[in-house]
């Protein structure tokens, strides 16, 4: 009897049946075809890092991609024309990866994706992430430092950094040099480690100073160069102090240390200088002038002479050749010698006086000059007369003894 009604409502059924199945088969194309777009993000003390991933649907087909970004800044790879590779047929790949930098003040970031793959369907979808930039960073501190030997003074220079590992909130910093507390900020001499006596020696880093969220704080020290280690401790407090932007009442804040360890001694340059003085018969003064070779600096003399005298500075390198300076004998009366503008031991000096012998004449290797020899040699004639009259004396002789007569001979 209900069969006519029965026809109609299995009709009906059968339409809709049709209707959804025509429906499906229309939309499948569009439902199948789509991107997932998702985003992890983290920050540094300036800006976001946003890492975009666009993966394809579970298809080997490809895309090309049209992107649209908020905020608008660059993305590494995801660009308009990029290529979205298909998946292989075990289901993998099929992924673009990309980056993105954004202001630190930036609280959330969106990327849509149109993608049109090889089979002409397009499909859009977008990502969203959320930031928030009180999460960025840890309340913590962190201190390092490194030394240097300074040859010229003999002492370490020692450098100090301390960071607010938080992004966003100042911190306010406390030197901690309490010897009760552990890793006390000090020096370590001889085995012992000694307390900073006063907290001024650390430059650039004081009680109550505030670090800006994200900030480094350089800071220098001067240690002894018999020193053999310095360490340097450091509270930071988040607890709403200057310059604070959210204050974490209650537990936010932290201590951190740094001890730096010197290599050997750090011993001071310095000159090994000495004088000596020697005089002349005419009072002119020699200078030397020595830096001894275990020297291990120039040093820097002067000479400073009477009336006002001065050599001016002379330098004279470590082991260099010594280096004589001339004092005239007007200038020589008093004589200091000075280095680094410090006088000498011995540095002083006041010539005796001198006199000089008298210079003898040098043998000549040529005759002496005389005159001309003129006339009969006279030498010779007076010695012929005086044997004349030897002779003559002799015969007179002979002959008065003879009587002889002389008229007879």
């Amino acid at each position: 009897m209900n069969r006519p009604f029965t026809r109609r409502l299995l009709a009906y059924a059968g339409s809709a049946v049709l209707g959804l199945a025509g429906a499906f088969v229309l939309a499948s194309p569009a439902q199948a075809h789509h991107t997932v777009v998702t985003a992890k993000a983290k920050c540094t003390p300036n800006e976001w890092v946003i890492s975009w991933t666009v993966e394809n649907w579970d298809t080997q087909m490809s895309a090309t991609l049209q992107v649209t970004a908020n905020p608008d800044t660059p993305i590494t790879n995801i660009v308009d024309g990029a290529t979205l590779p298909g998946k292989t047929k075990n289901n993998k790949g099929g992924k673009l990866y990309g980056d993105q930098t954004v202001p630190l003040s930036t609280t959330s970031a969106d990327l849509s994706i149109t993608g049109t793959w090889t089979n002409g369907v397009s499909a859009t979808n977008t990502g969203h992430i959320d930031l928030d930039r009180t999460n960025c960073g840890n309340y913590k501190a962190d201190v390092t430092g490194s030394a240097r030997c300074d040859a010229e003074s003999g002492t370490w220079q020692v450098t100090w950094a301390v960071v607010n590992k938080h992004y966003t909130d100042a911190a306010v910093a406390k030197i901690v040099n309490n010897p009760a507390d552990l890793k006390f900020s000090g020096t370590l001499t001889d085995g012992t480690w000694t307390p900073l006596a006063d907290k001024t020696q650390v430059v650039g880093l004081a009680d109550g100073q505030s670090i800006p969220g994200g900030a480094t704080v350089n800071a220098t020290q001067t240690v002894p160069g018999t020193a053999a280690g310095a360490r340097l401790k450091v509270k930071l407090d988040w607890n709403g102090g200057p310059g604070s932007a959210t204050p974490q009442p209650g537990a936010a804040e932290d201590t951190d240390s740094s001890e730096i360890a010197f290599e050997g001694a750090c011993i001071k340059n310095s000159p090994k200088p000495s004088v000596t003085f020697a005089v002349d018969c005419t009072g002119v003064v020699t200078v030397t002038l020595i830096n001894a070779a275990e020297a291990t600096k120039a040093a820097t003399f002067e000479v400073t002479g009477a009336d006002g005298w001065t050599s001016g500075p002379v330098v004279v390198q470590a082991g260099e050749k010594a280096l004589p300076v001339t004092v005239p004998a007007k200038n020589a009366k008093k004589i200091s010698v000075t280095e680094g503008g410090v006088l000498l031991p011995g540095g002083e000096y006041t010539p005796e006086v001198q006199h000089c012998d008298e210079p003898s004449p040098s043998p000549s290797g040529s005759p002496q000059p005389h005159l001309p020899t003129t006339g009969a040699n006279v030498t010779l004639a007076v010695v012929s007369g005086l044997v004349l009259i030897a002779v003559g004396a002799v015969i007179f002789l002979l002959a008065r003894r003879r009587r002889l007569n002389l008229t007879d001979v």
